[in-house]
């Protein structure tokens, strides 16, 4: 039996709901109707009651989709179900869209004790965002922006896409610019991903290939580091000491709860992942699909999600935990990284540096 000291403490719920589908998102996701979001409210409620058993959650994360796209009734029935975790927490962040986070739901927020909000900004070009179809523009973020922090929510994330189609360096260079003048706490960048049965997909729109990713997470870094924030995760960069402590949870390997469809979760040595049938959830037929995490998986997700981020590998505590000794284990691979400048060795911790973010995988698969 699992004692309490052993169980999850951050949260994570998906609200799958979107105002309108944008061109390059495979999220799970659904056009917003307010019959459907209602039954989703009442399957919701039912997991969390029954999954999740820690009243003493630190963190909490509901994304989506976006979760902003509930009316203002459906909103506070969401805030209202997540109230009883909430008591204990440090961070609590909603995802937002520009168009759907009106004061009311503002005001909701800061009544319900949500401390960060996460907001898709994609571009900050009116042009570029009208042709991947979002349904805001610069104005409105700044105007999102001004509003929370007039209600006391100063601890804002925003969230750019790169590799858009026709944004050239310039172009990002200047939505970097526009970034930094609303002083955000913390930036996400990630690389445009198409999948199939996506609009970009359909229209045979590439991905950005690796050289492109590399100069353009060179030009955001170089920008963001100037303006004394720091890159502290692949995708992510914060003002020092304002990191996502919510997502630090998953880099650092720890448990998490999921809740919602397609929500994945950790829970003692199984990794699991919700139905993502709409028509499942809200029949009460969550069929989970689960993996069951043995010593030597529990070793690879160690080693792969903590390369992820400037904190880096605790070689000491890796071999206290798995009995193997890793730069004994592959002396001359690391060595030759830290020549290189991909890692850093440094008082038993292995970090990577921006170059060593940037082949992560490659140098994941020789450390095995």
């Amino acid at each position: 039996m699992r004692t309490k000291t052993n169980l999850p403490n951050a949260l994570y719920i998906h609200i799958p709901f979107c105002e309108s589908l944008c061109d390059y998102c495979d999220f799970i996701k659904l056009q917003y109707f307010h019959s459907f979001a209602e039954k989703y409210l009442v399957a919701l409620k039912k997991e969390l009651d029954e999954r999740v058993n820690n009243k003493e959650i630190r963190t909490i994360y509901i994304g989506g989709g976006t979760p902003t796209s509930l009316d203002n009734k459906q909103f506070e029935t969401l805030l209202k179900m997540v109230e009883p975790y909430s008591e204990k927490i440090e961070e609590y962040t909603i995802e937002a869209n520009p168009e759907s986070l009106s004061l009311s739901k503002i005001k909701l927020l800061k009544k319900y004790g949500v401390n960060r909000v996460s907001i898709g900004v994609e571009s900050t070009n009116d042009q570029i965002l009208k042709s991947i179809n979002r349904k805001h523009t610069f104005s409105d973020v700044k105007k999102v922006v001004n509003d929370l922090r007039d209600n006391g929510i100063n601890n804002i994330n925003l969230d750019l896409i790169i590799g858009l189609p026709n944004v050239s360096f310039n172009m990002l260079e200047e939505d970097i610019k526009n970034i930094l003048s609303l002083k955000p706490n913390h930036v996400s960048c990630y690389s445009l991903t198409v999948h199939e049965h996506t609009v970009f997909y359909i229209n045979k729109i590439s991905e950005p290939d690796e050289e492109f990713a590399y100069q353009a997470y060179k030009v955001i870094d170089d920008l963001l580091e100037k303006h004394g924030y720091s890159h502290y995760e692949v995708s992510n960069w914060a003002i020092p000491g304002q990191e996502s402590k919510h997502n630090l949870v998953y880099w650092n390997n720890q448990r998490y709860y999921g809740i919602g469809l397609g929500a994945s979760g950790y829970i003692d040595n199984i990794r699991y992942k919700n139905s993502t049938s709409f028509k499942e959830y809200i029949s009460f037929k969550n069929e989970t699909e689960e993996e069951i995490v043995n010593l030597e998986d529990e070793k690879d997700y160690e080693l792969m999600l903590k390369l992820r981020t400037k904190f880096g590998l605790n070689m000491v505590e890796y071999k206290n935990k798995f009995d193997v000794d890793l730069y004994k284990a592959h002396k001359q691979v690391i060595d030759d990284y830290v020549t290189q400048g991909y890692l850093i060795n440094k008082n038993n911790y292995l970090i990577p540096t921006f170059k060593g973010m940037m082949i992560l995988d490659k140098i994941y698969l020789d450390l095995q």
